[in-house]
């Protein structure tokens, strides 16, 4: 249950930001390739919800963080990433607070544009700021490194993800390191809307826990250059979950 890395959050509202030229993800699920540009920051806020039924008992979830990127360089990038969440049974209690925050840095060593694809690694850590007595973080250091390719098919966008996180001082019942693997297609409809396709797969977290596998349908929509928009539904293969639903705003300033 706790397996989940597509559980995502919150709800975003208003920003005041300054117009400029936008290099953004592609993405929904998965990590894309494009950075910001040199100096720029791009702010984005994502919330979603999550539903699973375990023996006769509903689970409602509710995460939302926001990505906070900094381009340092064209090809590289800082961002840090605090996150809320709120678990629900029915019936039964519920808590809700901060949870986990990440670090990460992303390097593109190769470019599309000049070379066949384009490939970078992420680096990262997730800091335990979540109490993890009331179910609201792991309690741990995590780091982990992910793979990102991605390239351009005729119409179609291919971007990979292969990552994985190691659980530092993991407990009794727990897995010492975790992996998963996105692919998500991306079909642009217009110049600012794009059709988005993703699978996922992630290895299970406990003993009792389900390997988790998914597909996810969504929208990618840039009203202006320096915002968008995006959504996506999900549905698990196996029992991890057994759907959700996340949506996204950001802004480049």
């Amino acid at each position: 249950m706790k397996t989940r890395i597509w559980i995502v959050a919150a709800v975003v509202l208003f920003l005041f930001p300054v117009m400029a030229h936008a290099e953004w993800e592609r993405t929904i699920s998965a990590w894309d390739t494009r950075l910001p540009d040199e100096g720029k920051v791009q702010v984005s806020f994502w919330g979603g919800y999550w539903e699973t039924e375990v023996r006769g008992v509903d689970i409602q979830e509710n995460t939302g963080y926001i990505d906070i990127t900094y381009g340092v360089s064209d090809r590289w990038s800082f961002c840090v990433s605090p996150s809320v969440y709120r678990w629900n049974l029915e019936p039964g209690p519920a808590e809700s607070g901060l949870s986990d925050t990440s670090v990460m840095t992303t390097y593109r060593f190769l470019d599309e544009n000049t070379d066949t694809f384009d490939v970078a690694i992420q680096g990262g850590v997730s800091l335990p700021t979540g109490d993890d007595d009331k179910g609201l973080g792991s309690g741990k250091v995590e780091p982990g490194a992910t793979l990102l390719i991605s390239k351009t098919l005729g119409p179609f966008i291919a971007v990979a993800n292969l990552g994985g996180r190691a659980i530092i001082d993991s407990r009794v019942g727990e897995k010492d390191f975790v992996g998963w693997a996105i692919l998500e297609g991306v079909y642009p409809l217009t110049e600012r809307l794009s059709l988005n396709l993703s699978f996922s797969a992630s290895t299970k977290r406990y003993d009792n826990a389900d390997d988790g596998a998914d597909v996810g349908l969504g929208f990618r929509f840039t009203p202006v250059k320096w915002m968008f928009l995006g959504g996506m539904a999900y549905a698990s293969f196996t029992d991890a979950y057994d759907w959700g639903v996340n949506l996204a705003v950001g802004f480049e300033f």
